[in-house]
């Protein structure tokens, strides 16, 4: 029997990341901590990638590297990175995690790549599904690994067998129908494993990472979801779009989703983006590569 072992956090390290999703230190590893620490994260760090779309700049899955990311710069991430430390964050927290391979499945009726991760817990003799860092909707709280219905702050999901090894996520919409999220693997993968997954989906040329800017972070109330150039405000059951100007959307990078971008460096991205010329796409990732440096502290 193989063991799977993963990076941990040391005790600072792990006291500033729950300073980051805004809860304290120490927690215990019980499964109202845990749903609480979904919660806080889904809230406080958006999925976002603004390093791929506007700086260029490689992405790293070494744990140091999401550290300084996620906790110390106060950026976001996408799945990868997101669920990458936020396992981190469980296993130096004591609890008994592993991460899974996921295939997204809302809107897809045939099987697609192993683009996602998620992680899974072990706790009182039952297993639970972990999302911090989907792109769309994602469940609010630990997913037990049954067919049963389970809901939590107004959210419904439940966990099938797809009856071929996989296990399949669905969500309970408002007219009652349940709708596939994801589909995933009850079997542990190492923290390395996810680099070639991530390369080859930033390789395609269709890949929405390299081609869209988005950010997306759940509200207590309801989402933001930010896409090129239009935000989405839901809260409750208003919902409110907002347009940007390329010149604006530094400014509200920083101001809504509370992301630590140095502004100056956005907004040269930004003064090339602007362009809806198709031609200038080698010019850009060629201004991209050259701007592609550590943001300020401030």
């Amino acid at each position: 029997m193989y063991t799977v072992e993963y990076d941990r956090l040391s005790e600072e390290q792990t006291r500033k990341y729950l300073e980051r999703i805004g809860l304290s230190y120490p927690v215990f590893p019980t499964l109202e901590t845990l749903d609480a620490l979904i919660w806080s994260h889904q809230c406080k760090v958006p999925f976002e990638n603004i390093d791929t779309r506007l700086l260029a700049c490689p992405v790293s899955l070494s744990s140091q590297d999401l550290y300084r990311k996620i906790v110390e710069e106060r950026h976001g991430g996408f799945c990868f990175e997101l669920n990458g430390l936020f396992l981190l964050l469980l296993q130096s927290l004591g609890f008994k995690a592993y991460a899974c391979v996921c295939r997204v499945a809302a809107g897809f009726t045939s099987l697609r790549a192993l683009t996602h991760r998620a992680s899974i817990v072990s706790l009182n003799g039952k297993e639970y599904l972990c999302d911090v860092g989907l792109g769309g909707p994602m469940a609010p709280f630990a997913v037990e690994l049954s067919p049963e219905p389970q809901t939590k702050k107004g959210e419904t999901y439940r966990v099938t067998d797809t009856g071929d090894g996989w296990k399949l996520l669905l969500r309970r919409e408002t007219e009652g129908t349940d709708n596939p999220v994801i589909i995933f693997a009850r079997v542990p993968f190492l923290s390395e494993d996810f680099t070639p997954l991530m390369d080859a989906l930033l390789a395609r040329p269709d890949n929405l990472f390299s081609n869209h800017l988005v950010i997306n972070l759940r509200t207590p109330e309801g989402y933001k979801n930010f896409r090129d150039n239009t935000l989405i405000w839901r809260t409750g059951r208003e919902r409110k779009e907002i347009r940007y100007a390329p010149e604006d959307i530094p400014d509200m990078i920083r101001n809504i989703f509370g992301l630590n971008y140095d502004r100056d460096l956005l907004a040269q991205n930004f003064r090339v983006l602007g362009s809806s010329v198709k031609e200038e796409k080698t010019a850009v990732q060629s201004s991209r590569a050259k701007t592609c440096v550590l943001p300020s502290s401030g």
